[in-house]
């Protein structure tokens, strides 16, 4: 099978290494350019770019899959597909004409469900229990064109968006090894979606990392798994900021108010919520390294009675 693969972000990184383990290997890998990241704003390699690299794979780097450019290395591979997993950007109708119904998108959820930018942290956050990958002909609209095979998983309650994503990468790349023959044979026949099932799944919002502990504690508990292990839910204490990157929901602790903590070696880090109490379990102060709650609370020097800042979405 000769391919090309397209793609960016963590998760196509991941998928294209679990494809290369299944000893499926791309003419060329298609990713986007340096982006400023870091402190410094220092331009750095996708992390697509970065495995490329490392396995000696002949790399391009577009800031869309477009343009002469691209038209040359489709012109100079002939490839039977191009697949695209995670590039974040949309193939235009010009493009898409130069290889018929081979260009193809590997999404992380059951299309329709979660069509955009974000389908695992919005799983998370919604609290989803069941997702998968779809691979799915590209048409001109966002993530809605036929469906031509689907994996399903379950959401496991410890999983944040780096183990789901993960987990997820694999199964992506078992789906690609076992559908993708079929469907090139003529063995699988696309599936239209039904749009009227469609949900989709936004890019997060700045104000979407502040946690609003007026919500319930089972909703900010969901947010904290969607958003980590990075870039991490945060909360105000004392001035300074803290991410905090794994909890436990405990809705039979009735007794703190909205952003109230309860501290003790007995009780664990609890914060008061709209509804119950959240259990923070692993943290990582402002400047600070990564730590879990007991260590955290050995150093705090807080009073008596201490409160999270009220921060909400709307600003």
């Amino acid at each position: 099978m000769r391919f090309l693969f397209l793609g960016t972000g963590d998760y196509a990184r991941d998928v294209l290494d679990n494809l290369l383990d299944g000893g499926l290997i791309p003419l060329a890998v298609i990713t986007g350019p340096d982006r400023p990241s870091g402190r410094g704003l220092r331009a750095r390699p996708s992390p697509v770019a970065t495995l490329a690299e490392k396995k000696g794979l002949e790399l391009h780097k577009l800031e869309k899959p477009a343009g002469p450019e691209f038209k040359d290395i489709l012109e100079g591979h002939r490839p039977d597909v191009a697949l695209v997993c995670d590039y974040g950007s949309l193939i235009p109708r010009d493009v898409l004409t130069l290889l018929p119904g081979r260009f193809l998108n590997l999404h992380p959820s059951l299309l329709p469900r979660y069509r955009g930018a974000a389908p695992i942290r919005r799983a998370l956050m919604e609290g989803s229990q069941k997702t998968g990958v779809s691979l799915m002909v590209i048409d001109e609209g966002l993530d809605s064109g036929p469906v031509v095979d689907t994996l399903e998983t379950d959401i496991l309650a410890e999983d944040d968006a780096g183990t789901l994503g993960q987990r997820l990468a694999e199964a992506g790349a078992r789906l690609v090894g076992t559908a993708l023959p079929a469907y090139l044979e003529g063995r699988l026949q696309p599936i239209e979606q039904d749009p009227r099932l469609a949900t989709y799944a936004p890019p997060l919002r700045k104000e979407e990392l502040l946690i609003d502990w007026g919500m319930p504690a089972s909703e900010i508990h969901n947010r904290i798994r969607a958003l980590a292990p990075r870039p991490g839910a945060r909360g105000r204490l004392g001035g300074k900021w803290l991410k905090i990157l794994r909890s436990r929901p405990r809705e039979d602790i009735l007794d703190l108010r909205p952003g109230e903590l309860a501290g003790d070696a007995k009780r664990g880090m609890l914060v008061g919520t709209g509804r119950g109490a959240l259990e923070i379990l692993l943290l990582q102060p402002e400047g600070r390294r990564r730590m879990d709650a007991a260590e955290f609370l050995k150093g705090y020097r807080g009073g008596g009675k201490d409160f999270f800042e009220a921060v909400s979405e709307s600003g």
